[in-house]
């Protein structure tokens, strides 16, 4: 049986996104090490670099995208009437943001998302485009986040595997 038609059947694929197959790089990583497809820093420097791509190209394009008519007028609504909750939560949200965009907090935010999902990075990738982070920073954290936390998944189930 192909590898292709194992992962299948086990369920590991998830919903088809845009007309293509989305793999979950953690799973893919574990499955490659107990299969003993690859090396361990093969496929966890792998994930990681296509993962840096796709989150960089996601930040691109928001920045970019900030330019369009209709981003404008979403900019220029007024702000909806709002209770407690939804101020405070606007308040903590406004500082996480001012926070992003100076540079050795952004890092590190950013870093430690990508290493330990806390705060999950697609928020973060979302709320960057935001900041005045540079790209190249924001790249850098998460490529370096990510092979940390790839690596450690990968010689983590190699050593109980194998």
């Amino acid at each position: 049986m192909a590898t292709a038609d194992r992962v299948r059947r086990l369920g590991w694929i998830r919903r088809p996104v845009l007309g293509h197959t989305d793999f979950n790089s953690e799973i893919y990583i574990v499955a490659s090490q107990v299969g003993g497809f690859t090396a361990e820093v093969t496929t966890a420097v792998g994930c990681a670099i296509g993962q840096t791509i796709g989150k960089v190209g996601i930040v691109l394009a928001l920045r970019r995208g900030g330019d369009s008519r209709l981003v404008g007028r979403l900019r220029e609504r007024p702000r909806k009437p709002a209770g407690r909750f939804r101020t405070r939560l606007r308040a903590w949200s406004d500082r996480m943001v001012g926070l992003l965009g100076k540079r050795w907090w952004g890092g590190l935010i950013v870093f430690l998302s990508a290493c330990v999902y806390i705060p999950p990075l697609y928020a973060v990738t979302l709320a960057v485009p935001a900041t005045r982070m540079s790209v190249i920073l924001f790249g850098a954290a998460v490529l370096l986040g990510r092979m940390v936390l790839f690596l450690a998944i990968a010689f983590g189930v190699s050593a109980l595997f194998n």
